[in-house]
């Protein structure tokens, strides 16, 4: 009986045993062996995998393996877009990242407006950026090309541009992320995803022109600053629209 091949892509194989990482493994093929029961073998959670292929077709879970097969396992896909093929679920389970070196203040900023986790200070060294993306399992952005050389860098993705407004739409084209922003629900300052409070909770912070025509509010659980609906917002509404657009163009000209 023939075994079968498979191998596991990238952080993937931190489930595996060092024998077993980075390199194609012999299985032997049982009957009525599916996929699913296939990749528990070697320890990796189904959680952590979006795509599987058999033979460079993709496959479901519940598909046997057969004799000769070569089987490429995939974890959330955080850099492709895999939508022509069939995942294992609807909706990706990529829930982005993000570290940014200290030059890109201003992009981190427009990351947060767009709803995205992007961790920045501007006090990082290059080995503190390099350990907060491999423990957080963040994808680091730079533009220095020295910093994102260093070999155990799993995550990452060098901006071009010097302006702000086409680094994030380099961001949001390189990693697919326009069907996924969720606008105005982290906090611009220290990146904490906002909660609803009621208007009464924050009243005695608020201007009294807020309080009499704003009701709906939003707080940082982390610097505790409060947010609302004004005249602000709506040209930031106008800077996330247009960040949008140019990207899904700049992607579907691609």
């Amino acid at each position: 009986m023939r075994d079968a091949v498979v191998r596991f892509y990238a952080e993937l194989n931190d489930f595996l045993p060092p024998s077993d990482r980075y390199h194609d493994c012999g299985v032997a093929v049982d009957p009525a062996l599916t996929f699913g029961t296939l990749i528990e073998r070697f320890g990796v959670p189904p959680g952590e995998v979006d795509l599987v292929l058999r033979n460079g077709e993709p496959v479901p879970w519940t598909a046997e393996v057969r004799e000769g097969d070569r089987v490429a396992v995939y974890p959330v896909f955080e850099s492709f877009d895999v939508s022509a093929l069939q995942r294992l679920r609807g909706q990706p389970l990529r829930n982005p990242r993000f570290v940014l070196d200290v030059h890109l203040g201003k992009l981190a900023s427009l990351l947060r407006m767009l709803g995205f986790d992007a961790l920045y200070q501007g006090d990082y060294g290059d080995e503190e950026l390099v350990r907060i993306s491999l423990e957080q399992r963040r994808a680091l952005l730079s533009r220095d090309r020295a910093l994102l050389a260093a070999p155990v860098l799993v995550r990452s993705y060098r901006v071009r541009s010097e302006i702000p407004l086409e680094q994030a739409e380099e961001v949001l084209q390189r990693f697919d992320l326009c069907d996924s922003a969720r606008p105005f629900t982290r906090c611009l300052r220290c990146n904490a995803a906002l909660e609803s409070v009621p208007a009464e909770a924050v009243s005695g912070r608020l201007p009294a022109g807020v309080r009499s025509a704003q009701r709906e509010f939003l707080r940082c659980p982390g610097c505790n600053r409060v947010y609302w609906d004004g005249t602000h917002v709506a040209r930031m509404r106008e800077t996330v629209v247009g960040l949008l657009a140019r990207a899904r163009f700049r992607r579907a000209g691609d």
